[in-house]
């Protein structure tokens, strides 16, 4: 309790705020709230940096004491690493030519029609992972997708698995979950 009695309003209002967008995230799901789903990842993203400015503040207090800070340096190297990466990502994803075909997937596809509306949108923070190769036989690769599709009736979390054979021009959808 002390320690965080010692925190500056910083800290303690960006550890807060993450851990309300992170939980209004999860609730609005549930609860079939449909407005703004991208509070999850937002909230990740802001506890994160909390968890940074509460590590700083570890080392300013332990400094003076001349106690070992290496664990806290390291955790905050991961956690810019780990926020730089998940940036990256998240700018690039978007312009992919797989992320485009999932999309046009999903616009097009009658299925997710009837369940969610009329599809006026997608979260703006797409997540995955995608993996390219280039050799004598060509390019091939896989991604997965996952996106929020924004409906009239409501709005709903999906994976999309997306494939490139190297003897195809395009990328086609495998499967949606």
């Amino acid at each position: 309790m002390e320690t965080i009695n010692q925190l500056n309003n910083f800290t303690k209002t960006v550890l807060v705020a993450g851990l309300i967008f992170i939980l209004y995230g999860y609730l609005s799901r549930i609860a079939g709230i449909y407005f703004f789903w991208e509070s999850k990842s937002i909230g990740w993203a802001i506890l994160f940096t909390g968890i940074i400015s509460f590590l700083a503040h570890r080392i300013k207090m332990k400094t003076p004491e001349a106690n070992n800070t290496a664990l806290e340096k390291i955790g905050i190297g991961v956690i810019v690493f780990v926020l730089l990466i998940q940036t990256i990502l998240i700018s690039m994803i978007p312009f992919t030519d797989a992320c485009s075909v999932a999309k046009k997937h999903i616009i097009e596809g009658a299925a997710l029609h009837n369940e969610i509306g009329a599809i006026h949108g997608f979260g703006l923070i797409p997540t995955g992972a995608i993996q390219k190769t280039i050799n004598s036989s060509g390019e091939y690769g896989s991604a997965t997708i996952n996106l929020t599709v924004k409906g009239d009736l409501k709005f709903k979390d999906i994976t999309i698995y997306v494939v490139k054979y190297a003897d195809s021009p395009e990328w086609k959808v495998e499967g949606i979950e």
